[in-house]
């Protein structure tokens, strides 16, 4: 049980980071707990992201408009 709440744990932290690690993901052993912590990591951050959109009253998609407006 210790291994797989390890296991989970590295998963959350790495998924949080955008990271996935392919050798613990296919363990036999601890690799499916390691990936659904990925996955619960990349929804917090997910979650994280939005939050801070919503406070500084950002709408719609980022990549709507090119950066360089210099051109205009």
């Amino acid at each position: 049980m210790d291994d797989a709440l390890v296991a989970y744990n590295a998963g959350r932290v790495d998924g949080a980071a955008g990271y996935r690690d392919p050798q613990i993901a296919e363990d036999a052993e601890i690799g499916a707990d390691y990936r659904i912590g990925v996955l619960d990591g990349r929804i917090a951050a997910f979650h994280l992201i939005m939050e801070v959109r919503r406070i500084l009253g950002m709408e719609g998609s980022l990549f709507e408009r090119p950066d360089d407006v210099t051109g205009t």
